[in-house]
């Protein structure tokens, strides 16, 4: 804010992973924070016009490209089916 005094400090993170998260649990939330951003993502995406649509699309590509590498690792990982 306008008067707020300086900050002197280092930033600190807003947010933070827990220490200890295994591998497993650390894939599973981010498979899900993939899939929230893909779900959101695609809510909105036919109401927008050229060129918005085919940015966003292009996007959420991306995203899902990004969960599929995920859920493999975790899948290989963590197989939730007998080999």
């Amino acid at each position: 804010m306008k008067n707020d005094p300086p900050c002197t400090k280092s930033p600190s993170r807003a947010f933070n992973v827990r220490l200890g998260l295994n591998t497993e649990e650390a894939l599973s939330n981010a498979s899900e924070i993939l899939a929230s951003i893909i779900a959101i993502g695609y809510e909105d995406t036919f109401t927008l016009t050229e060129p918005q649509r085919s940015k966003n699309l292009g996007v959420l590509q991306l995203v899902e490209l990004a969960q599929m590498l995920v859920d493999q690792a975790l899948e290989r990982e963590f197989p939730t089916t007998p080999a």
